[in-house]
């Protein structure tokens, strides 16, 4: 016979193991991958001072934040979150959040790059030439700016 004590730690790690991955399964970062480089803004709401700074200068940028192939992510515990201009979910929001540790109740700044690493990571202000910076010194970047041979694999 099974003690129960054993029958309810079973149970609460697999109630744990369901709920992680249904978390996991809110957002699927994979689609992104060699794709897309990723910005999440992390604030309480979004009236948070360094949240709307950072947001402004990059709404002013939309062609530097196109030409990096850049993907902005608002994610705020109060008001609605957003990718790009579409609204996510709550439980995406939060699932977010835990995925990446920002802590609640303060700005957090992530960069992901296009092979889905952490590129930088800030929880004080941060201006938009503090996230073209590293992604134009990545060497995928790098490689994206070089001018493209008209004729290169034409014969």
């Amino acid at each position: 016979m099974i003690p129960k004590t054993t029958v309810f730690v079973f149970d609460a790690l697999l109630a744990c193991s369901i709920w992680v991955g249904k978390e996991a399964s809110c957002m699927d970062l994979s689609r992104f991958h060699w794709k897309n480089r990723l910005l999440f803004i992390f604030a309480p709401q979004d009236g948070h001072p360094f949240s709307r700074a950072l947001q402004s200068a990059i709404a002013l940028q939309q062609d530097e934040v196109s030409e990096r192939d850049l993907i902005v992510f608002k994610i705020f515990e109060t008001g609605p979150s957003l990718m790009g201009t579409q609204r996510l979910d709550s439980p995406t929001a939060t699932a977010t959040c835990n995925k990446f540790a920002a802590p609640r109740g303060r700005f957090t700044c992530i960069l992901v790059g296009k092979d889905g690493g952490v590129k930088l990571r800030r929880n004080v202000q941060t201006h938009s030439t503090d996230i073209f910076a590293p992604i134009d010194a990545m060497p995928m970047r790098q490689e994206e700016m070089r001018p493209k041979s008209p004729g290169k694999g034409l014969r």
